[in-house]
């Protein structure tokens, strides 16, 4: 069996906010997608795509049937795609979560090996620095922003508001390996 290894990138934050995972190449597209949502620490409760080499992969269920013939999009099933039928060593590739937000993953395949052992799991995070935004703050803008205001204090009532989407004792430079390893076991159990 071969694994890929997989270094995430998210786009627009700097210092980035990243995850290193692996996982088997005989894996879909929507079996990536899930691994993502756990390895960042995403909720998985937005739309999202997968854009490789200009081609689009996504659900393809009645209501996002409806919205691609709305917005003239070709989208296939990414239920269909195998890892290793659409992506190599050295791919890279754009994934998009949460369409209003538009958080824009980087994803490279850094390189693909053959292992011999059986696997714990058919993923695994093995690196990763910082903590992954809260959902619907407004994507790479708005979470900058409310950055700011927890570094300076809120200034008002709506600002207080905005402060509260942050988890109590939220630090955007702590990223904890064990606990994503963790989430990702119990994903995998489930």
């Amino acid at each position: 069996m071969k694994m890929f290894t997989m270094k995430i990138d998210l786009e627009g934050i700097e210092p980035p906010i990243w995850r290193r995972i692996q996982i088997a190449s005989s894996q879909n597209l929507w079996g990536l997608h899930n691994v993502i949502q756990v390895a960042m620490g995403w909720t998985g409760s937005h739309m999202h795509e997968f854009i490789i080499k200009k081609v689009r992969y996504g659900q393809t269920d009645d209501e996002a049937d409806e919205l691609n013939e709305f917005y003239g999009v070709e989208i296939k099933e990414e239920s269909e795609a195998i890892l290793s039928e659409v992506m190599h060593a050295r791919s890279r590739f754009l994934y998009v979560y949460d369409f209003g937000d538009d958080w824009r993953h980087v994803i490279k395949v850094e390189k693909s090996e053959d292992v011999h052992e059986p696997l714990k799991a058919w993923a695994t995070v093995i690196e990763g620095g910082r903590n992954c935004p809260p959902e619907d703050v407004g994507g790479v803008w708005g979470y900058l922003e409310l950055l700011e205001i927890q570094q300076r204090g809120a200034k008002n009532s709506e600002e207080e508001s905005f402060l509260e989407m942050l988890p109590e004792g939220f630090n955007p430079d702590e990223f904890d390996l064990e606990e994503a390893q963790a989430a990702m076991e119990e994903y995998y159990a489930e």
